[in-house]
């Protein structure tokens, strides 16, 4: 790995437990094993962008994620699952990363405007599987941001509340509401 994807790591990684304003140079240097200089060589400038450039990193990854996840049967369901699973596994310590950037516009605009077009992308491609599905665009538009900031903020309570019972209920809900859309779509003959 790469003295920068080693960067890019160890940031994004901090930023999930620790929030943008809680993730230091000093943290991130002794999580990556990189010397101070290497953080300056690939990111002249310093923190602002290297958080910016692991939420990019981060996002693209979940982005992926979230492609294959809306392939599945149940996506809501499959969201809601790769949540619970991120969240016991780190015992509730690492949310999502692209969440954590949109939080720390003080220490770092660029990377909340960048959370700002990431979440766009994930409304867009849950949108497209909803009109793929037969619910109208403008309709799809609407649940999808609902989707996702319903599993987002139920990701955040879950951590708060260190239980995965928001993700549970938030899902169920999403569900329902979601099929209730589909129900309204006029069959084909």
């Amino acid at each position: 790995m790469s003295v920068k994807d080693r960067l890019l790591e160890a940031t994004a990684s901090l930023m999930r437990c620790h929030g943008v304003a809680g993730t230091s140079l000093s943290d991130i240097l002794s999580t990556s094993g990189v010397a101070r200089r290497s953080i300056y060589l690939n990111f002249p400038d310093g923190k602002s962008e290297l958080v910016t450039e692991a939420t990019r990193a981060s996002g693209a990854i979940i982005t992926q994620t979230i492609e294959g996840i809306l392939d599945s049967p149940d996506p809501i369901s499959a969201f809601s699952d790769m949540w619970v699973e991120v969240l016991t596994s780190t015992e509730f310590d690492a949310g999502c990363p692209v969440v954590a950037a949109a939080l720390g516009r003080a220490d770092a605009p660029s990377a909340a405007d960048l959370a700002g077009d990431i979440f766009d992308q994930w409304h867009e491609l849950v949108r497209d599987r909803m009109v793929d599905d037969g619910i109208d665009t403008d309709t799809a538009k609407s649940l999808a941001i609902t989707i996702v900031s319903a599993i987002e903020g139920a990701v955040i309570a879950s951590q708060a509340q260190h239980s995965t019972r928001p993700l549970t209920e938030v899902a169920i809900r999403l569900r329902e509401l979601v099929a209730l859309h589909l129900s309204a779509v006029p069959a084909l003959d």
